[in-house]
């Protein structure tokens, strides 16, 4: 599984129930590795972004609500897994918000966080990933945004 997100110097990625920023470089980046794909989030997040074309979405919810085409809910870990045998070999990509990212992070194997460099003051973090992970790269996106690619320690 892989994260991706925008998060802040504290890694803070929400503010007041919204993203605390665009990024036009970055969602392009986003869609060129999402498309096709499958992509994992929470309910909140589904509400915020919609359905995304062109991709497969999962939302972790509570709520008992029927699948759709290209859209599927969850609501445990297993339930997750069986219905991903249905997409073979596409990666996974967990994208938000945090209770999701909370909840599946010790499946995460690979992370890219577009990192910002400026504190937002928001109010909806991820955990640090410095204890679980090697940071192997660093690529400027804009003159204020970097994207980290991290992989989890053996």
């Amino acid at each position: 599984m892989i994260l991706l997100i925008l998060a802040d110097l504290d890694n803070a990625i929400a503010k007041d129930g919204k993203q605390i920023t665009f990024i036009p470089e970055d969602l392009a980046r986003f869609k060129a590795r999402t498309t096709g794909q499958v992509i994992l989030m929470g309910r909140k997040t589904l509400e915020n972004a919609g359905k995304l074309p062109h991709r497969i979405t999962g939302v972790m919810t509570r709520k008992n609500l029927p699948d759709e085409e290209d859209l599927f809910y969850f609501s445990s870990e297993e339930e997750l897994d069986e219905k991903l045998k249905a997409y073979g070999d596409r990666k996974i990509y967990l994208v938000g918000g945090a209770g999701i990212i909370q909840a599946l992070f010790h499946r995460i194997e690979e992370a890219y966080i577009t990192r910002v460099n400026y504190r937002s003051g928001g109010d909806v973090k991820i955990p640090s990933l410095e204890d679980d992970f090697d940071l192997v790269e660093t690529t400027p996106i804009t003159h204020k945004a970097t994207e980290e690619h991290w992989i989890r320690k053996k």
